[in-house]
C-alpha cells in the first residue's frame, strides 16, 4: 500500500511539473494610434517583404514568431537591408500572423515582451499589409533605401552542424578508446 501511495505521489508531482502553466495575458487594443503618433513612439518604421517566418515553441513561456524582412524603405531606425522582429503566435498574445512573401509596413518598438530586448510588433500597432497601408504614406513621406547590407538568414549556417559533428566525433572516439583499453 505504501508503494502505491508513493508511486501516486510521484506521478502527481511529475504531472504538476509537466503541466506547469505558462504566464498568460490577454491582448486588448483600444484604437490604433495615428500615423504621426505611431512614428514618434516606434523605434523602427520600415516597409519590406517577409522572407522568413520562424515559429519557436517555448516550454515554460509564450511561443514566439521571429520574422526576417527584406527591407525596401526605412523611415525610422536602422537602415539595414534585412531586419528581424519578434511577435507572438496570435490567439490572444497580441502576435501578428505574418506570411512569408507578403509585403508589410512595420512599426516596431524595442521590448522584452517576447524575450530579450528586441524589436517587436503587435496587433495594437499600425503594422499592416503594405497594400492596406497606403494612407500612412501621406504622413510618412518618402522613405530611404537601406544603406547597410545585412544577411540575417545566415550564410554561415553550416558552422553549427559542423561543430556538432566534431563534438560527436570526439565523444565517439573517446568511448571507443575507453572500450578498447578495458578489453
Amino acid at each position: 500500500m505504501k508503494n502505491i501511495l508513493l508511486l501516486l505521489m510521484i506521478a502527481v508531482m511529475i504531472a504538476g511539473v509537466v503541466a506547469w502553466p505558462a504566464a498568460a495575458s490577454a491582448c486588448s487594443c483600444i484604437e490604433p494610434p495615428g500615423v504621426a503618433e505611431e512614428l514618434e513612439r516606434s523605434d523602427a518604421v520600415f516597409s519590406g517583404k517577409a522572407i522568413l517566418v520562424d515559429e519557436k515553441p517555448v516550454l515554460f513561456s509564450a511561443a514566439t514568431r521571429s520574422v526576417v524582412f527584406q527591407v525596401a524603405q526605412v523611415w525610422k531606425g536602422p537602415a539595414h537591408s534585412q531586419i528581424k522582429i519578434k511577435t507572438g503566435q496570435g490567439d490572444g498574445d497580441c502576435g501578428i500572423n505574418f506570411s512569408a512573401g507578403q509585403e508589410y509596413l512595420v512599426y516596431a518598438v524595442k521590448s522584452e515582451m517576447y524575450g530579450a530586448n528586441e524589436l517587436t510588433t503587435i496587433i495594437c500597432d499600425r503594422t499592416a499589409v503594405l497594400s492596406q497601408s497606403q494612407g500612412d504614406f501621406a504622413v510618412l513621406g518618402e522613405g530611404q533605401e537601406p544603406t547597410e547590407e545585412v544577411d540575417l538568414l545566415g550564410r554561415n549556417g553550416w558552422l553549427l552542424p559542423l561543430a556538432g559533428f566534431i563534438v560527436f566525433g570526439i565523444i565517439a572516439f573517446t568511448v571507443y578508446r575507453k572500450r578498447k583499453t578495458i578489453k
